[in-house]
């Protein structure tokens, strides 16, 4: 088969593509062949060797994918060849066993192979199958913001009717919070630098929209849009480099689920004092990704209102590093995706 390696983590330049041979399925694991996967900014990360540096060079990269079960291992019963699936990336993340460090011995694309392959083995146990109704280029990109927006959004920060949810800027994981916020109910507000980025946001039903390049005190800004309401829930995208803000932003017993880094490194010090979170009541929670349970849940709503993932671009297989290359960019909304093989479009398309 066809793959892409990550090579020696010196940037998108390292990557590669090599011949290997095609995956057996071992007890309890499922072969598959990829139909398309999605790219996720911790993969950007790890080209850079700034997110799992210790991971081989041989690594197959990408999180996100879905497929076509061709071959199945001894003792899977869930699961038959024709089955089309996605997987969560933690595949060892038990739900009824709760987070522990063990859960990042195999990740997707991280410490395991990932799907920017002709084929990948999965774990059952992580795999979910997938409804006729869901299209491939929406489950090729759902595994990290469908657990990661569930857990930090509802399963933690408690998102329903008659709360207001805030994420900053217009990436994958914004983009999936204010769909799932709208479905379930919730009023959303969402901040980027680009107009016509927002213009698209208010499309998708984003109540609140706010320029951060246009007003640096977003913070104030939203204040001043809603009529002095507060945000309930946070799926926090940007971390401790501008969090003071976000800080500003969020109300009494409020909810901030820390998701992500993009003012800085997740090592920056954070430019904010206590007194705000004592002051509120505030509860912050650091998410990493979500188990198969949250992932679960997020295709359940995708499925009942039939979300679809907004699709920046998509690249063909030979062409992976230039999707990189875009992901980088910073100019998409929504996600990036890279075409395998061909795949089911939207029924809406």
């Amino acid at each position: 088969m066809k793959a892409w390696q990550i090579g020696g983590r010196g940037g998108i330049a390292g990557l590669h593509q090599v011949e290997r041979e095609d995956p057996l399925a071992g007890p309890g694991e499922l072969v598959v062949r990829v139909l398309a996967a999605g790219l996720n900014y911790r993969d950007l990360m790890i080209l850079e060797g700034k997110y799992a540096p210790d991971q081989p060079d041989t690594r197959i990269p990408l999180t996100d994918g879905v497929g076509i079960v061709e071959a199945i291992g001894e003792d899977v019963v869930d699961f038959a060849p024709g089955d089309r699936v996605i997987a969560a990336n933690f595949v060892d993340w038990d739900p009824s066993e709760g987070f522990g460090f063990h859960v990042f011995g195999r990740d997707i694309g991280v410490s395991m192979d990932g799907w920017l392959a002709e084929k990948i083995v999965l774990p059952a146990k992580a795999s979910i199958k997938l409804p006729e109704t869901v299209c491939d280029d929406t489950a090729a990109t759902l595994a990290v913001v469908g657990g990661t927006v569930w857990h930090a959004m509802v399963a933690f920060g408690e998102a329903g009717p008659g709360k207001l949810v805030l994420a900053q800027g217009t990436g994958g994981v914004a983009i999936f919070a204010l769909q799932m916020a709208k479905a379930l109910g919730a009023q959303f507000a969402i901040t980027s630098s680009s107009e016509e980025k927002l213009a698209q946001a208010r499309k998708l039903g984003a109540d609140y929209t706010i320029n951060y390049r246009e007003r640096p005190d977003w913070a104030a800004a939203l204040l001043e849009a809603t009529g002095g309401r507060f945000a309930d829930t946070v799926v926090d995208t940007i971390g401790f480099g501008d969090f003071a803000q976000t800080l500003a932003a969020t109300g009494p017993e409020g909810r901030i689920g820390m998701v992500g880094a993009l003012s800085g490194s997740p090592q920056d010090a954070g430019d904010f004092a206590q007194g705000p979170i004592l002051g509120k009541n505030i509860t912050m929670k650091g998410i990493t990704s979500g188990h198969c349970g949250h992932l679960a849940s997020s295709l359940g709503v995708v499925q009942r209102h039939g979300i679809e993932t907004p699709i920046d671009q998509t690249f063909f297989f030979a062409d992976a590093p230039a999707a990189y290359e875009h992901l980088a960019s910073g100019a998409h909304l929504g996600k990036v995706m890279v075409q395998i093989a061909e795949r089911r479009a939207s029924p809406r398309s």
